[in-house]
């Protein structure tokens, strides 16, 4: 019996850039959909470093892990030639994901109007930085921008230390972009939902899906707005710290004798018990919450034991104990660490040119039809042949799309 992967069937036209978009795409694409992006050659960004790189020869390492399972072909979508060929192949899709800013596709005559004039099934999903309306609709912007605004930025700081003068608490640059990958994964929880909601419609009518980023890491943050929304709706008796703040002691960062750092996220009562057990200190058992200058003291207590070993030494001791303490590893350390590994996380594949490069393999551990990398991430164009051909444009129709430079 034939394993399909759920996916398979689906077209996705992606007209998306950077990293949001490509990134719901390669989502896609690893669930089964083939996807075809349309590109522009002259897009100076469109083959980021770092590079895997032989003699001359190199490839966006950047692009090996986000253009995976996909197609592209490349199109000039302001020459007339090379929109007939786009809207042919609307007609054979699904799915239309882009990022431009809002209206450019409407200059473009790509916007969802004309595409559902084209193919009325079609699901066309723009991402952006601050949505299709309101006053930041065209205001440019990247990641830092969009979890600026929301409030998520201002969670990133350093703790308040009590009694400690002028203390600056910057927000901290984070190192994942929360916005750009929270942005491709809702919209592809959008499109999804799209398709399931047009295999039930009798008309099999697609529809319009508008994300912001601002809007997806502002959705994120429901402990944050918890707090906030429950300030005016208490008796004012009881003021209470968000525990995911580091404002407490239970859920904190800890240096280590070897200058590394442990992570505690001991909510639980039972699980801070074994922070205390493990540390020998079970005189603070019934502190990890406490506030004012005992709180002060409790965190200066726990940094002065973790202070007397080493990270490993730590590991060895809470191994075998449920205290929710575990090593803060950067990206090289976690590839070899036995969880990520267990769980084949780093995958090895053939390059015809570089031999084995290593990618991230998809997160979603399916049953009966696992998801693979199937195919390398193209170079820019190198399908456009075979697309057109599917097409039905014949040798010397794509010679002159050529000439003309539609493509």
């Amino acid at each position: 019996m034939s394993l399909h992967l759920p996916l398979e069937g689906i077209v996705v036209i992606d007209l998306a850039r950077m990293l949001p978009g490509p990134y719901a795409s390669m989502i896609l694409g690893d669930l089964g959909a083939e996807v075809i992006r349309v590109e522009d050659p002259r897009y100076f960004y469109g083959s980021p470093p770092p590079f895997f790189q032989k003699g001359r020869y190199r490839e966006s390492a950047f692009n090996s892990i986000l253009m995976r399972n996909k197609k592209s072909i490349t199109l000039n979508l302001k020459k007339e030639k090379a929109l007939e060929v786009f809207y042919k192949l609307v007609e054979k899709a699904d799915v239309v994901l882009e990022t431009f800013r809002p209206n450019v596709t409407k200059k473009l005559k790509i916007d969802y109007e004309t595409l559902f004039k084209i193919n009325k099934s079609i699901i066309y999903c723009s991402l952006s930085g601050y949505g299709q309306y309101g006053p930041y609709e065209q205001t440019a912007g990247h990641d830092l921008n969009y979890i600026g605004i929301c409030g998520m930025l201002d969670l990133n700081k350093e703790r308040e230390f009590l009694g400690k003068k002028d203390q600056e608490r910057k927000p901290l640059l984070p190192g994942v972009q929360a916005a750009d990958i929270g942005g491709g994964l809702v919209s592809t929880i959008g499109i999804l939902g799209a398709l399931m909601e047009r295999n039930k419609n009798p008309t099999k009518e697609g529809q319009y899906i508008d994300v912001s980023m601002t809007d997806c890491v502002f959705s994120f943050m429901p402990m944050a707005a918890a707090f906030h929304f429950s300030k005016n709706l208490n008796d004012g008796t009881t003021n209470p710290v968000n525990p995911l703040h580091g404002e407490v002691p239970v859920y904190s960062i800890y240096k280590t004798k070897d200058n590394k750092y442990l992570s505690v996220g001991a909510i639980e009562l039972k699980f801070w018990r074994g922070v205390c057990e493990g540390l020998g200190r079970e005189d603070l058992i019934q502190k990890g919450n406490a506030l004012g200058e005992e709180k002060e003291k409790v965190f200066q207590e726990i940094q002065k034991e973790f202070l007397k070993k080493t990270q490993d030494e730590w590991m060895e001791i809470f191994a075998n104990k449920d205290s929710c303490v575990m090593p803060v590893k950067n990206f090289g350390e976690a590839c070899e660490d036995p969880q990520i590994k267990a769980r084949n996380m780093v995958v090895e594949i053939e390059h015809p040119i570089f031999g084995s490069i290593q990618n991230i393999a998809s997160p979603i551990k399916y049953s009966r039809t696992p998801l693979s990398i199937r195919s390398l991430a193209p170079k820019m164009g190198h399908n456009t042949k075979e697309i057109l051909q599917m097409l039905n444009y014949t040798e010397e129709e794509i010679k002159a799309l050529r000439k003309t430079g539609a493509i």
